[in-house]
């Protein structure tokens, strides 16, 4: 008898097939890819040298951006309906090409009519106690991450701390968050030579956002944190360094709000743009059919049920059915459209998993392609209607 092969940490295995352990994750959350065993006490999963063959399979598909309930439908359906779901992406990706070189030609023949001296792109436009914390991050990633939390920033400054993202850098990585108490926008990014104490600095979101452009042009940089404030240089030693003043006000405890978040009731995978689109236009056309109807951000409600997710206008009995896999006890759940649209708005690829927990809780909105951002977005009460 020969004894069972060993299992494989998440890390491991990740290497394996290519996909990082954040994407691990999130295919155990959805019920794509389980692993063969989850250790109760510490949480830590372990998979199987048996599973390459389909977490490969994942990954090749999700790199030619199949939606994920095609991916399932591929993996586990009918091989008549995996064919024919892969040749409508193949369709839908080369007619989606087709029409971008259209649009590019036509911008190319426009920059030639202006002239070659108006052309171009713009500089600005591209792309504790103790002693001092440094610590080294990319410099796109850290431009992505500015991009994604700072639209969840208070714009009215009724609590100062609140119009500024927080950088807490702790030990093996760094946290860029944002909250307006209604939307909180958070990425965790990996870091490199860290020296100094654990330190949260605050800084304006304006300030924050007008450096992401300026970091991108490099492949990384160095953050020096103070309690008087921060310093960002390249980390080829280029002479270019910037000086980013603070806020001085107490951020929320971000952990405790994450802590306090429940198992969800219910999981939804849904096509991102999709649904943005639809709680926009849903949103701007009211429960009586008549755009402004119940003002240009009246409620939407979500209601996923087996493979669709229904948005519909609150007051209306229909609304518009999305393709999505929805897993759990079903629970509809209402938004202002302008707050979900933009928390979908920030996060990448083209689904989103939302992790329903009650109708009166905070919806954990989860990029799907990026399991290093996540935000929390706040549903809103629907009124009763009145008796008739």
């Amino acid at each position: 008898m020969t004894d069972p092969e060993p299992l494989l940490t998440i890390s491991s295995f990740a290497r394996l097939v290519g996909l990082s352990p954040s994407a691990l994750r999130f295919y155990d959350d959805c019920d794509l890819l389980r692993p063969v065993e989850v250790d109760a006490r510490s949480g830590y999963r372990y998979y199987a040298a048996a599973q390459e063959h389909r977490a490969v399979l994942i990954r090749r598909l999700r790199e030619i951006d199949v939606p994920l309930p095609q991916v399932r439908l591929v993996l586990d359906g009918q091989r008549e309906e995996a064919h024919r779901a892969l040749e409508a992406h193949v369709a839908a990706t080369q007619g989606r090409a087709r029409r971008a070189g259209e649009v590019v030609a036509d911008l190319v023949a426009a920059l030639t009519v202006e002239g070659d001296g108006a052309g171009g792109v713009a500089d600005g436009d591209r792309g504790a106690a103790g002693g001092p914390t440094t610590v080294s991050v990319g410099g796109p990633e850290l431009a992505s991450a500015i991009r994604q939390v700072a639209p969840a920033a208070a714009q009215v400054p009724d609590v100062p701390a609140l119009t500024g993202v927080l950088l807490d850098i702790t030990g093996a990585e760094l946290v860029v968050i944002a909250t307006d108490r209604y939307w909180l926008a958070m990425r965790t990014l990996p870091t490199h030579a860290v020296d100094g104490p654990d330190r949260r600095v605050l800084v304006p979101v304006d300030e924050l956002s007008a450096l992401a452009a300026w970091v991108a042009r490099y492949d990384r940089v160095v953050l020096r944190a103070t309690s008087a404030g921060l310093t960002v240089a390249p980390a080829d030693g280029a002479a270019d360094v910037r000086d980013v003043p603070l806020l001085v006000d107490e951020f929320p405890s971000y952990r405790v709000i994450f802590e306090r978040v429940d198992t969800p009731r219910q999981r939804v995978i849904v096509d991102r743009v999709a649904l943005q689109r639809t709680v926009l236009a849903t949103g701007a056309t009211g429960a009586t059919g008549a755009t402004g109807a119940t003002g240009a951000d009246g409620p939407v409600v979500l209601a996923a049920d087996g493979a669709a997710l229904t948005v519909r206008a609150e007051g209306d009995d229909e609304g518009v059915r999305l393709n999505a896999v929805c897993t759990g006890s079903p629970e509809p759940i209402a938004f202002r459209p302008s707050l979900l649209a933009a928390a979908l708005e920030t996060s990448v690829g083209p689904d989103v998993l939302l992790e329903v927990i009650a109708s009166d809780r905070p919806v954990v909105v989860r990029s799907a392609d990026q399991g290093t951002f996540t935000t929390l977005v706040m549903p809103v009460r629907v009124t009763a209607p009145a008796p008739g």
